[in-house]
């Protein structure tokens, strides 16, 4: 599955090279099998990552018995992963750079099965190779989906998440009729902060969409500084919102056309730090418009 989300290209650019992919796994196939084969060692590398633990409390976090959680210990000590100080295990340095690095491959392989249909069927292009190989960050997620019983639930649920939020920041290329009332209510509260990176064709789309009579209006609303927006030049195939508290993901099929009928909504801490992440990759990638531009393509488009 994993040759199917990433491409040479982008593997090229994390640093890893095709040439050394085979020598790097005949070096280390032996230590994959060793930690990757027993649920006994993992669970006790787990346990240790947040401190030392005695052999009862190992077990009693664990549900294996002391015999066995021992016998585990004593061939992680062999590997200098384990290390022991009067009746406390606790990790060593490389086995707590270790454990992290599993924990990594554990949220990403979770992620991967959870949502598989949607990572096999859509686009993630446009998601830099850093954040790809950071994909676990969003193992604590749900996958809203909309029906013939409720055809609006992802909609309902994005515009919930908005109108309760006072840091939003959203990236997207396509446009809903609704986005510019509801940011036209969120931003009547002079506490709310709004960051907002859209499309040449969405800016100008959104503008579109304010009546004429009340366009000046909406721009006043940027007199207390709290809407700030960017024009992206290129058509990218992601978007998402991400608040103080949630995140709102979505993507488009293989066939180009986004699906508003699928998002993936998270109120994990990893979750909205990749997103933020994501968001500043895209900002740095855009430029800042200023009100005297819109004031121009205003003039352009009324």
């Amino acid at each position: 599955m994993l040759s199917q989300l990433f491409n040479k290209k982008d593997i090229m650019v994390i640093g890893i090279s095709f040439e050394s992919n085979f020598r790097f796994y005949e070096e280390i196939k032996d230590d994959l099998k060793f930690y990757g084969s027993s649920s006994v060692r993992m669970k006790i590398l787990l346990s240790l990552l947040d401190g030392s633990k005695k052999t009862k409390q190992l077990r009693e976090l664990t549900g294996i018995q002391s015999s066995t959680i021992i016998h585990g210990i004593n061939e992680l000590e062999k590997q200098n992963v384990v290390l022991r100080k009067g009746d406390n295990y606790y990790l060593s340095e490389i086995g707590h750079i270790l454990t992290l690095k599993l924990v990594q491959i554990t949220k990403t392989l979770d992620v991967l099965t959870k949502f598989r249909n949607l990572w096999l069927n859509h686009e993630i292009v446009d998601i830099p190779p850093e954040l790809l190989m950071n994909i676990g960050n969003l193992s604590d997620s749900n996958l809203i989906e909309a029906n013939n019983a409720d055809i609006a639930k992802t909609h309902t649920k994005f515009t919930n998440i908005v109108l309760q939020s006072k840091n939003i920041r959203g990236v997207s290329t396509v446009f809903h009729p609704d986005f510019t009332n509801i940011f036209e209510e969120v931003l009547q509260n002079e506490e709310v902060e709004v960051e907002l990176i859209l499309s040449d064709a969405i800016l100008k789309e959104t503008i579109k969409s304010i009546n004429p009579k009340n366009l000046r209006q909406f721009l006043k609303l940027n007199s207390n500084g709290n809407l700030h927006i960017w024009a992206l030049k290129e058509e990218v195939k992601v978007a998402f919102t991400v608040t103080e508290k949630y995140l709102s993901l979505g993507f488009y099929t293989r066939d180009g056309v986004y699906d508003s009928y699928r998002d993936l909504i998270s109120e994990s801490t990893d979750a909205i730090k990749w997103a933020n992440d994501l968001f500043e990759y895209y900002k740095k990638k855009s430029d800042k418009i200023e009100l005297k531009r819109l004031d121009k393509l205003i003039s352009h488009l009324i």
